[in-house]
């Protein structure tokens, strides 16, 4: 496998016409979306333009009294699904189109956010508990909408590199 070959998760490829075991892409980061910026400067960017739309989201709280965005569609006591869970679902799709196969690496940072943001609203830091106030239950069911969205971002960009080959392919027989 060449230095810059990477692996990405994606469902079984056939194989000669036989389904294959391998439940791994090879892909160069040429196969990528924007392949010649830098992996970091595009996760910087994309970073900056979600916290811009958070930070317009949660100010929607200010102006209006409430938080539109907490609407609930799922309240339980083991279920606590709001649209903040699909803000979040969003992101980190965005995030598996933009560097796949790290997921570890993304769900760390998703775990980590979600406590700061608790012991954040717990000790009422700067009056965030307005805003965040959330239970237990809905932290945890954002890490897992952060995990499925992260592995939607990776199917997107798999189908996305065999788009981009299919394509290659189609030119060069042409």
């Amino acid at each position: 496998m060449p230095k810059n070959a990477t692996h990405s998760r994606t469902t079984d490829r056939k194989k000669n016409g036989q389904p294959s075991n391998e439940a791994y892409c090879v892909y160069e980061n040429s196969d990528l979306p924007f392949p010649t910026w830098p992996r970091k400067y595009l996760i910087a960017a994309f970073g900056v333009i979600c916290g811009m739309l958070v930070v317009v989201l949660h100010s929607m709280n200010f102006v209006f009294g409430y938080d539109p965005m907490n609407l609930v569609f799922i309240s339980t006591e083991l279920v606590s699904i709001d649209l903040w869970s699909f803000v979040h679902a969003f992101t980190f799709a965005g995030l598996g189109f933009i560097h796949p196969s790290r997921p570890g690496l993304f769900l760390l940072f998703g775990i980590v956010w979600e406590a700061l943001e608790y012991i954040a609203c717990v000790a009422n830091v700067m009056g965030v508990q307005a805003v965040w106030n959330e239970r237990v239950t809905n932290t945890v069911w954002d890490v897992w909408f952060n995990s499925v969205g992260y592995w939607l971002g990776e199917v997107a960009v798999a189908v996305w590199i065999n788009y981009r080959r299919k394509q290659k392919s189609r030119s060069k027989i042409s």
